[in-house]
């Protein structure tokens, strides 16, 4: 039956849910649960009231378990017994639920955001003490989401709108009966009612007040003692208490009685130590009620037979948590020991040791990061998450509070707790303001945090005080630290060389310093920043990081540097590659609770799977990144507008293929995998992308058998060899100019051409009108409908478009690649039109065209004394605007510039080193990047003999250490797909391409 308020959490059975499976048969109530649940169907909240020890967690538990058919997102237990913190509460039910905890908006907010679409039941139990911030949370919640029904237990009502109470009442005669039965009857299997008679049973139950617990905690009596006896000893005992608790109702003092009685029949040694495991918040550890429960009159050895005996009387309870077994105190239990503990004088010493005991795990994980167990640890820490709390509320060290709050980084950024930590760092700092080497380091955790809630200016000034700090203390790791984290902002604002430059530094000087562990954080660092930015040693450091962190077992630094390559991978074209490392990266976050980071590795792979034309497939991806980015309370667009341009295109491929009826569906099937575990299943159990069309499988029939495949292994690791990121590879679109920073100026095909234009072949146009110019064209336009009309009207001309949804952004790709023409709307978020317009004719004399809102004429005088070139009113006619950025083009571009659609044929084949399109007989030809940067090479020197370590050297950028027998497997591939004859071998020299 009830195990009183404060019911025991044993192991977690449910998939969509986190409701524990019960250790003891539930006895009784039937009438009870079958009314809640029909409350349920009608009422949206209804709260189970009573006294302690009435069974209300027992019973809500089982009415939730019975009721998880009825609720397809799952059943939810929000256990609130630990919680001393009103403020705690919103955070509370979100850990429960699992919700991602990016910090970008409160945490109340992003649970009634990821609940808003939901059919979901919400137990919230022990609420009692917290009933104020209870009520707001119910409120909040049941407003914001339709689909939310929330089940309370509290000795008090919440006072919420539409609120139904139902008052619990003890067992009836015969249910407390059956109660005693059944758990004498498991304590002691010769136990029968026949031994006692079924009227002295009925007499024991009655003195219990029939209460659930006072009967648990009799029946472990009856061991040792009859019925008879039984009843005797607790008549006597109750006759006693009559005297001083008068005033006292009598149900709560039949309890009273129950737990003195109890207690006073536990060994001094077993009444120790359950006043000191009360130091837990929520459940424990055997491993921590023996390091933090031993000593002044236990032994360590002795805790374990102890606990048992506890157990054995029904003081304390078992769980399951994490595939341990962990304890736990009833409510009334722990508030029963707290008494007696803070009469010994023990407490603060307790504490003391409670803390010490979780620093040392906190550190202990912190400092093996980088290495096997990582889901484990997560999962261990979120399960503990109650007692890391309480000790960080032990304020008799604020020191050793800083270190503890900074050792448990990975907690809050990795484990999902990003909001719980900023509001703990603040704090613990504020609690701790003096300089010392704790809050130094302290600063620096709370630094990333707030780097990574995307909270800039607060990071900044803790990285100022850091610094200070480490220069006033002399501590280089502290100074090594804060520079590498500059590097991390420089980053946030578009400064890659100095990001780059810095994490090189700090990867330097932890080496030095022999820190392996923060030497792994800045290589990780080094190696997402160099893929993100398009640096052509991305290949080399991603490869070193990839291959240290599957020796070591980090999954988790792994996979982010496989997504990071992956979308350099893709960025460059190259479908095949990005479709194994992203594969390979969702494979490694699993068991991580990384919304965020899920999302996007679904969302390179949507994009490859629509390239490949698997449109309905990729809009199912979509649908499942859009449904984690909502959980997250974040979108695609926090990654920056490329990402969200990809992602339009994406959308607008899908669209165009399946019409939009059929898109919409298949956006909103994905979308019904709402967990991240279901959402990785999904993605990892389609098909792969070289399976999804005809034209993107891997050519594998000239296969020689060696192992090198060209960019990534089975695992989806990267060898030396990987193509990714190289330099002059066709699609890296991007150097490092003089300043560091990222010059896409320099684009892949205007590079390439440059470097490599044929010296020999015929050369033939591949469009027909030579006539008209084309040009990069910059367009800004805060309306996403008309941007996207005026990007697809102008790339249908021939022209290459880059879009901005804000002027900020407008001006930052300005500075990166200076277009040939720039279309700005009047009206843009951030900096206005106008604005832009007279930035840009500051720096440059590129040619201006604004989009007035209106055609009056005081609009398009006040744009051209902006600086415009030109003008336009709204509604933009799409062939006015060719016809207008043409005739600007006119003035700037050279009528001799060579076009960018021309292509060089050699015999039947015809291919574009710009477009990097390839065709035979007219028929397109799909190469693997690989592929295409051999025929990139062997077509700049047609007829020319290139050997296999020249040949190495130009398509891997870096001296090959294997055997250069590498060269001859990817020749082999790609005349298989270009004619045998087209690629001639030249013994003893190498290879060249034949023109004729």
């Amino acid at each position: 039956m009830v195990r009183g308020d404060g019911e025991s959490m044993p192991k977690v059975i449910a998939e969509c849910g986190n409701l524990p499976a019960a250790i003891t048969s539930f006895v009784g109530r039937r009438q009870e649960t079958a009314e809640i649940r029909s409350l349920l169907d009608t009422r949206r909240l209804v709260t189970l009231t009573g006294m302690g020890g009435v069974g209300k967690t027992r019973l809500a538990l089982e009415v939730a378990a019975a009721s998880r058919e009825e609720f397809a997102d799952g059943v939810w237990l929000v256990d609130l017994a630990p919680v001393t913190d009103p403020s705690a509460v919103a955070a509370t039910a979100a850990g429960a639920l699992r919700v991602p905890d990016l910090g970008a908006l409160p945490v109340l907010d992003q649970l009634a955001g990821y609940l808003a679409g939901r059919r979901a039941l919400l137990v919230l139990d022990n609420c009692e003490h917290l009933v104020d911030a209870c009520a707001a949370l119910a409120g909040t919640l049941l407003s914001a989401a339709p689909g939310l029904c929330i089940l309370a237990t509290s000795r008090h009502t919440l006072g919420v709108t539409g609120e139904h109470v139902f008052a619990l009442a003890p067992l009836a005669q015969e249910e407390a009966v059956e109660l005693l039965q059944d758990r004498a009857a498991a304590l002691w299997e010769r136990f029968h009612g026949g031994e006692a008679g079924h009227a002295e049973i009925a007499r024991l139950c009655a003195d219990l007040d029939c209460l659930p617990l006072a009967i648990e905690l009799a029946a472990s009596r009856l061991r040792t003692l009859t019925v008879g006896q039984l009843t005797d000893r607790l008549e006597n005992r109750f006759a006693l208490l009559t005297g001083g608790s008068r005033t006292a109702p009598a149900h709560q003092r039949t309890l009273r009685g129950m737990i003195d009685w109890s207690y006073e029949l536990c060994t001094p040694a077993e009444r120790l130590l359950w006043n000191r495991l009360t130091v837990f918040a929520g459940g424990f550890s055997l491993e921590a009620a023996e390091d933090v429960c031993c000593g002044e009159g236990i032994a360590e050895a002795e805790v374990l037979d102890l606990l048992d005996r506890l157990v054995a009387q029904s003081v304390v309870l078992t769980c399951e948590a994490s595939g341990r077994r962990r304890y736990r105190l009833l409510a009334s239990i722990r508030e029963y020991g707290r008494e007696r503990l803070a009469d010994s004088g023990e407490q603060d010493a307790l504490r003391r040791r409670h803390r010490d005991f979780y620093l040392a795990l906190a550190r202990r994980i912190d400092r093996n990061w980088y290495g096997p167990g990582q889901v484990e640890n997560l999962a261990g820490l979120r399960v503990e998450h109650p007692n890391l709390l309480a000790a960080l509320d032990y304020e008799g060290d604020p020191r050793s509070r800083l270190a503890l709050v900074a050792a448990l980084r990975w907690h809050w950024c990795a484990g999902g707790f990003l909001s719980e930590g900023r509001r703990q760092f603040e704090r613990v700092l504020a609690a701790a303001p003096e300089p010392s080497p704790e809050r130094a380091r302290a600063l620096l955790v709370a630094v990333w945090v707030a780097q990574t809630q995307g909270d800039l200016a607060t990071a900044d000034r803790w990285l100022d005080e850091a610094e200070a700090l480490g220069e006033q203390l002399g501590d280089q790791w502290v100074r090594i630290q804060a520079s590498g984290l500059r590097g991390v902002s420089a980053q946030n604002q578009g400064r890659p060389r100095d990001s780059i430059c810095r994490y090189e530094e700090a990867l330097a000087a932890m080496t030095a310093l022999g820190d392996e562990c923060e030497a792994a954080s800045w290589r990780l660092a080094l190696a997402f920043s160099q893929a993100h930015f398009g640096d052509p040693r991305a290949a080399q450091t991603g490869a070193g990081f990839t291959a240290a962190a599957r020796a070591s077992g980090d999954r988790w630094g792994r996979a982010l540097v496989l997504m990071a390559l992956g979308h350099d991978a893709w960025a460059r074209g190259d479908r095949e590659t990005t479709e194994t490392l992203v594969r390979s990266a969702l494979e490694g976050m699993r068991g991580f609770n990384d919304y965020a980071m899920v999302g996007r590795m679904l969302e390179l792979l949507a994009w490859a799977t629509a390239a490949c034309g698997a449109h309905e497939r990729a809009a199912r991806l979509l649908g499942l990144a859009d449904a984690l980015w909502h959980d997250a309370g974040s979108s695609i667009c926090a990654f920056g507008p490329q990402m969200a341009e990809w992602h339009a295109r994406c959308e607008q491929a899908a669209i165009a293929a399946l019409g939009e009826a059929s898109y919409r569906q298949a956006f909103a099937e994905g979308g019904t995998h709402r967990t991240r575990a279901q959402a990785v299943d999904f993605a990892l159990a389609v098909d792969t992308v070289s399976g999804a069309g005809p034209d993107c499988g891997r050519d594998t029939t000239h296969d020689t058998g060696t192992a090198y495949d060209g960019g990534t292994d089975a695992d989806g690791e990267l060898g030396a060899e990987s193509d990714i990121g190289t330099q002059g590879d066709p699609g890296t679109g991007a150097d490092i100019d003089a300043d560091g920073d990222i010059d896409v100026r320099e684009t892949a095909p205007s590079s390439v051409r440059r470097r490599h234009a044929p010296a020999a072949a015929d050369t033939e146009p591949a469009s027909t009108d030579a006539g008209p110019r084309v040009g990069d064209v910059l367009l800004v336009d805060g309306d996403p409908t008309a941007r996207e009309s005026a990007r697809r009207i102008l790339e249908a001309s021939g022209h290459r478009v880059r879009g901005a949804a804000d002027g900020v952004m407008g001006l930052t790709l300005f500075r990166q690649q200076t277009p040939d023409v720039a279309v700005l709307a009047g009206r843009l978020p951030g900096l206005d039109g106008m604005s832009l317009a007279g930035r840009i004719r500051e720096e440059s004399a590129v040619p201006i065209m604004l989009i007035a809102d209106g055609d009056d004429p005081a609009d398009v005088v006040t744009c051209l004394e902006a600086g415009a070139d030109d003008c336009l009113a709204r509604p933009v006619d799409g062939t006015v605007l060719v016809a207008r950025v043409r005739a600007l083009l006119r003035r700037t571009v050279p009528a001799d510039r060579p076009s960018d659609t021309r292509a060089v044929r050699f015999g039947d084949l015809v291919y574009c080193p710009v477009s990097l399109e390839v065709r035979r007989d007219g028929e397109p030809v799909h190469l693997t990047t690989t592929e295409l940067k051999l025929l990139r090479e062997f077509a700049a020197s047609p007829g020319t003999v290139l050997t296999r370590d020249l040949l190495l050297e130009r398509v891997w950028d870096y001296a090959w250490s294997g055997d250069n027998r590498v060269v001859d497997v990817h020749v082999q591939r790609l005349r298989a797909k270009i004619g045998r004859d087209r690629i001639e071998t030249v013994r003893g020299f190498g290879y060249k391409l034949r023109v004729a």
